[in-house]
């Protein structure tokens, strides 16, 4: 699960990359090729968006790992395919989604929970 705005998402999906964490390595380099990815974002734009909260961006990761990022002097950003989704709001993942972690930007769901959270997304 990663945490990002709406619009900063969309630039991966453009460009078939995903960030987390402000283009941190280490949440990056933890990951696996073919481990799936959610985006959850809670504005439609940083920082000033409007309130979302929703699911925008499914996909899988698919870069070997982590690569300097041009977006971000410093960063780094990890290739990956990638699907807009709904939005899907974060009502509908009630008592799947730990909100809690939410403000960490970036964590792994327990396999019940990500496997129930991906089947909602599948289903749209």
């Amino acid at each position: 699960m990663i945490v990002a705005s709406r619009d900063h998402a969309m630039r991966g999906l453009v460009d078939g990359f995903i960030m987390a964490n402000h283009g941190k390595r280490a949440p990056l380099a933890r990951m696996s090729v073919g481990d799936r990815i959610l985006v959850y974002s809670p504005k439609t734009g940083y920082p000033n968006g409007e309130p979302l909260q929703a699911f925008t961006i499914a996909g899988e990761v698919t870069g070997a790992g982590p690569e300097p990022s041009a977006l971000i002097v410093g960063g780094f950003r990890r290739a990956a395919r990638l699907w807009e989704v709904g939005p899907i709001p974060l009502a509908r993942m009630q008592g799947r989604m730990p909100s809690g972690r939410i403000r960490f930007g970036f964590f792994e769901l327990p396999p019940d929970d990500a496997e129930a959270i991906w089947g909602m997304v599948d289903a749209g």
